[in-house]
């Protein structure tokens, strides 16, 4: 019978590789040229993975914009391999860090190995070592044609237990009070486990039993899978800081209720704070210091809802943006989100027009100067875009 595929071809399937990735606190490893490394992941979005490289470190691989990399990475005990592109270097909560495009295929490693299936959790396994004792040990991951079988607590020598090409008998517990009894032969060795292939005098009724098992545990991990997952990114919960758990969905603060709403993305609130004491007394302000996923899912509170961004009427990107850069944060509202509303990127008066042509380009209709801070010209550049958008 033919082996399940192990490559991760669907979008999903590998964002959740990564999202499991970011819930342990889990590293990959990087390879560019001769140089190599493992880091860490600290954030997953839909269309990209941020990983804990320094500015340091990307100084000295050499790593520019659209710079192709290898990344190894360790799903559930299965070795994949993907090819990545540089996209961009920045901070999360401030952690130097770097993005990368999310990969189209993870190819799978080790497909010689019996292991379609690797559950949450082993599975009591009892099995006849070669003196005939009954031991007991777990199988930690399942093929069609077999499984993979770890020793009893304290094996040291797998050889000693059971030699390569030695047979015995497996008692599979699938259920509280089902039991299926196997014949296999023990295929390779791998680290600390036995690849166990099933014979072929396998009584055909267990053997049509085990495989419909494999079937129903596929499908329900998928399940609890899809379940788990967060179509809007997640963050690592330790770089964050935050004690409460990673998937604690974000949402944006209105420090003053009136409209119009003006929302502003930034790290922090010490800016959103300030602009709404200046501006407060004409214009609503709502903050949100945002990962690295998409916006519009974040702002059902504040009524955005299928085509409708709901109370929001303009967006202020601070220059500070604990993930990314401001314009990258501009390019994905405005490519990837089509976002309808006018947004400004407020920056320091350094290349002030500089930073303007930039704004602009990447889909802002301005460049407005917050350092310093002018009260008036403030108001008066709100004021002017939101008429233009009336």
């Amino acid at each position: 019978m033919g082996a399940h595929s192990l490559n991760k071809e669907q979008p999903e399937a590998i964002r959740m590789a990564f999202q499991r990735l970011v819930e342990a606190e889990g590293s990959v490893e990087l390879v560019f040229g001769h140089f190599k490394g493992d880091v860490r992941v600290l954030a997953e979005a839909p269309d990209r993975v941020i990983v804990g490289l320094t500015d340091v470190e990307r100084g000295q691989w050499g790593l520019k914009p659209g710079a192709h990399l290898t990344l190894h990475l360790l799903d559930r005990g299965l070795a994949f391999e993907a090819i990545v592109d540089f996209q961009s270097h920045g901070k999360v909560h401030g952690v130097e860090s770097c993005s990368l495009s999310m990969p189209r295929l993870l190819r799978a490693m080790d497909t010689h190995r019996l292991a379609d299936f690797v559950p949450d959790r082993p599975l009591p396994c009892p099995f006849a070592d070669q003196h005939n004792n009954v031991k007991d040990g777990f199988a930690t991951a399942f093929g069609e044609d077999g499984l993979e079988l770890a020793p009893p607590e304290g094996t040291r020598v797998l050889g000693e237990v059971m030699r390569l090409n030695a047979t015995t008998t497996v008692e599979l517990r699938v259920a509280h009070h089902e039991s299926l009894v196997l014949p296999m032969r023990v295929a390779y060795f791998g680290d600390l486990v036995w690849g166990l292939r099933i014979m072929d005098g396998a009584d055909k009724t267990h053997l049509g039993r085990y495989r419909q098992w494999l079937i129903e545990a596929r499908r329900q991990q998928q399940q609890r899978d899809l379940a788990r997952f967060s179509p809007g990114g997640l963050e690592s919960a330790k770089v964050a800081g935050r004690p409460e758990a990673s998937r604690t969905k974000l949402q944006p603060k209105v420090l003053v209720d009136r409209d119009p709403l003006i929302l502003v993305l930034a790290e922090g609130e010490t800016f959103p704070a300030r602009l709404a004491e200046a501006v407060g007394r004409k214009f609503g302000v709502a903050a949100l210091d945002i990962g690295p996923g998409p916006l519009k899912p974040l702002l059902d509170t504040l009524g955005a809802n299928g085509g409708d961004w709901g109370r929001v009427r303009l967006v202020m990107i601070h220059h500070l943006q604990r993930s990314g850069s401001a314009l990258e944060r501009c390019r994905r509202l405005t490519q990837e989100e089509a976002c309808p509303l006018p947004i400004l990127v407020a920056g320091t008066e350094e290349e002030a027009e500089l930073k303007r042509n930039r704004a602009v380009a990447a889909g802002a209709v301005d460049q407005l100067v917050i350092e310093p801070f002018k009260v008036l010209t403030v108001i008066r550049t709100l004021d002017d875009t939101l008429k233009l958008f009336a």
